[in-house]
């Protein structure tokens, strides 16, 4: 299986639109019926949980399931509502702790969004990375807003992905994980969403 075909395997639902896309994140439309369900595959998100953070099985099935009931809510789950419910269930620092909620459930939510754009692309989309860019913006994602900026401003989902993964591999000293691209994760913490764009 080829790096795109990995990076683009969900991990939970895929079956989400642009509509429902749009909902999750700005709340302007009803979410259909079952939006929330099944967003997060308990088995495979703890298996992976367990394989890259310093956590046993058991703690990385109690994060997961943690995740899986607040993303899986219809109000959401924002990263302290989620770390304050796990804060007392895990003997793990705060730190590790904070990284793992801030980073899988970014992944979860670029999984589902990336899986919903190609679900009905268009040969001619193009895609673009949305980032505040400030002192607090890693190397990985800095690097590749600029690549795609230097390349019209968007491109193709493919060629995303593979900006992602060069920047993750370059700066891999510095905190780049290329190992975790297949879960979208090109640094731990990221803070961008993958948008479609729209010519006006």
């Amino acid at each position: 299986m080829g790096l795109f075909d990995k990076v683009t395997d969900a991990l939970g639902s895929s079956d989400s639109s642009e509509e429902e896309e749009q909902e999750a994140v700005g709340g302007m439309f009803d979410a259909p019926e079952g939006f929330y369900q099944d967003r997060v595959d308990l088995e495979k998100r703890s298996g992976i949980i367990h394989k890259h953070y310093d956590v046993t099985e058991e703690q990385a099935l109690i994060i997961t399931r943690t995740l899986k009931e607040w993303m899986e809510d219809e109000e959401g789950g924002t990263i302290d509502s989620i770390r304050n419910d796990l804060e007392g269930k895990l003997e793990i620092s705060d730190e590790l702790l904070h990284t793992i909620v801030w980073t899988e459930r970014a992944s979860i939510n670029t999984l589902r969004r990336v899986n919903g754009y190609l679900e009905d692309e268009d040969p001619d989309d193009v895609y673009k990375i949305q980032a505040s860019i400030d002192d607090r913006t890693h190397l990985v994602t800095h690097e590749a807003v600029k690549e795609i900026e230097q390349r019209g401003g968007a491109v193709p989902m493919r060629e995303l992905a593979s900006i992602l993964l060069e920047k993750a591999e370059q700066y891999e000293d510095e905190g780049g994980t290329p190992e975790r691209m297949e879960h979208w994760v090109p640094h731990e913490r990221f803070r961008f969403s993958i948008t479609r764009h729209i010519e006006v």
